[in-house]
């Protein structure tokens, strides 16, 4: 009889410890798992975010937007041979989404051949509400000759995302291109002078037009760049001449033109200031509008009138801004409405946007050996954001407005309320009286990493 007591006292105390050495486990794994356990998202594949269906609905985003995005392709895409016997691809995106841009979401681009042969590319991009957005494959190689192109976008890949606040798109496209231009080679008698404008970074390595500029001003100082020569490759003589110049002139020797270099070259070579009326129109206006905008509308109506000056300069859009703008819209063969909208606009930022007023000057020469051609312009950041980086797309038709060929640069650091020049050269020969028929920016306002603040 002892003998069993004494086993079940043993057996309780043994049961005791097990339970207690238990409950601390399970104290110790549900804190770590508290601890470490990932916020609930809409991402997530649980339905913990009060959706109505898994990560849609709700606080998340709609479920038509998960299930059946409301992307398509839209129209025939267009491929060219570019200059380096590659391909170019372009075609347009549809977003029928009021309220929902696409951050991120890929294309499958899909070249078939005369025997059946296939050849795929993805290419990534972003799309904002409501939008019809152009896309580009560049400097791709294909393998044969391609008879079809097909764009099928992987829809379960997409990231959504609304605009940040702030940025309304109902006005248009937030990015506004002027004064775009075509320039071509001509040769200049006399005495004559160029001006440089410098638009990217320029690293050792890199084999640019823009070389060939930095090059030639370098080589005006022999103390800077005594060598001289003038290739277009940025190799270890350019690396140093750029370091002697940031030496010279106070900047953070790296070898490399940055922003700082950028901004002393052109202070040194660049467009003299002007002292005429610049100002880049970005809004629509009418009567009973008032601002600094509807200020700078009657400013550059004063300096176009046909007549006499009308009004006077005071911020409200009146009776007299009214006639003013329609008399200004019958002068230059627009649409008589008395209203800023997207004709006047660009006809306003034609005249009066900063590169207009310098358009004539030397800074528009081009000598054969740099390009066949070039396009310049401008683009307006009229959001109250800065962004890191965006690019340009310029697509050149012949005269039957057909395109012949596609162009890109990048955009770097591009302020909020100012101006960002851009520059694409072309160095192949092209038919006769080109233009340029699409003029694309692409910066992605819907990705936050992309935006910074001003230093």
């Amino acid at each position: 009889m002892l003998y069993y007591l004494t086993m079940d006292k043993r057996l309780t105390k043994q049961i005791i410890i097990a339970l207690i050495f238990l409950g601390m486990i399970t104290l110790i794994g549900g804190g770590t798992y508290l601890i470490r356990r990932p916020e609930p998202t809409c991402f997530d594949g649980i339905q913990n975010q009060k959706e109505e269906g898994i990560d849609c609905g709700g606080p998340c985003i709609p479920c038509n937007l998960k299930y059946d995005p409301p992307l398509s392709v839209a129209d025939t895409p267009i491929f060219l041979t570019n200059e380096n016997d590659r391909t170019d691809v372009i075609f347009k995106i549809t977003n029928l989404s009021q309220e929902w841009g696409a951050k991120s979401f890929p294309c499958k681009v899909i070249f078939t051949g005369a025997n059946g042969e296939k050849q795929e590319f993805i290419k990534y991009g972003f799309i904002f509400p409501h939008e019809i957005r152009h896309f580009l494959v560049s400097n791709i190689i294909i393998g044969f000759e391609p008879v079809a192109i097909k764009i099928e976008i992987l829809k379960e890949d997409i990231a959504w995302e609304k605009p940040p606040s702030g940025v309304n798109l109902s006005l248009g496209d937030p990015f506004i291109p002027s004064n775009v231009r075509i320039v071509e080679p001509e040769v200049i008698s006399g005495s004559s002078y160029n001006v440089y404008t410098f638009t990217k970074t320029l690293v050792p390595g890199m084999e640019d037009a823009e070389v060939f500029n930095l090059q030639k001003v370098l080589s005006l100082d022999p103390s800077v760049y005594p060598q001289g020569e003038i290739t277009g490759y940025f190799g270890k003589l350019t690396e140093k001449a750029v370091m002697n110049f940031q030496e010279k002139y106070g900047i953070r020797i790296t070898g490399e033109v940055g922003p700082q270099t950028r901004a002393k070259l052109h202070e040194l070579y660049g467009p003299e200031g002007s002292q005429a009326f610049t100002y880049t129109f970005t809004f629509n206006l009418a009567k009973g509008d008032h601002g600094d905008e509807v200020l700078n509308l009657q400013k550059a109506l004063l300096l176009d009138s046909t007549v006499a000056p009308l009004g006077s300069i005071t911020g409200h859009f009146d009776d007299i801004t009214e006639k003013a703008l329609e008399d200004f819209q019958l002068k230059h063969g627009l649409s008589v409405t008395g209203k800023v909208d997207a004709d006047t606009r660009a006809k306003l930022n034609e005249l009066f946007s900063y590169s207009a007023i310098t358009a004539e000057r030397p800074e528009d020469q081009l000598e054969d050996y740099e390009a066949s051609l070039e396009v310049k312009g401008d683009v307006y950041n009229s959001t109250p954001y800065n962004w890191r980086e965006g690019d340009v797309i310029i697509v050149l038709c012949d005269k039957d407005k057909r395109p012949v060929s596609v162009g890109t640069t990048a955009l770097e650091e591009i302020y909020s309320e100012q101006t960002s020049s851009f520059v694409i050269r072309w160095r192949d020969p092209l038919p006769e009286d080109i233009s340029v028929c699409e003029r694309i920016v692409n910066i992605n306002i819907l990705d936050s990493e992309n935006a910074f603040l001003t230093p």
